[in-house]
């Protein structure tokens, strides 16, 4: 691994625009790791759409439409 000393001296090596080149890729990573960080979902329990829906009580009664194919 190189020591932080080594890297400035690799860096400036670098012309100008190459540097900011670096420095915009190494700013990109960074962005995109927080983000990454971020977009923890929250834990799913049982029950979460409790409540949400209604069935009648005569759901599962036959329907009058198709009372001539029965």
């Amino acid at each position: 691994m190189m020591t932080m000393a080594q890297v400035e001296k690799q860096v400036n090596l670098f012309s100008f625009e190459e540097q900011l080149h670096l420095l915009a890729y190494i700013a990109n990573k960074v962005n995109m790791r927080s983000a990454v960080k971020q977009e923890k979902k929250p834990k799913r329990s049982a029950g979460g759409l409790t409540g949400k829906f209604y069935i009648a009580s005569d759901f599962d009664e036959p329907l009058e439409d198709f009372e001539e194919y029965m």
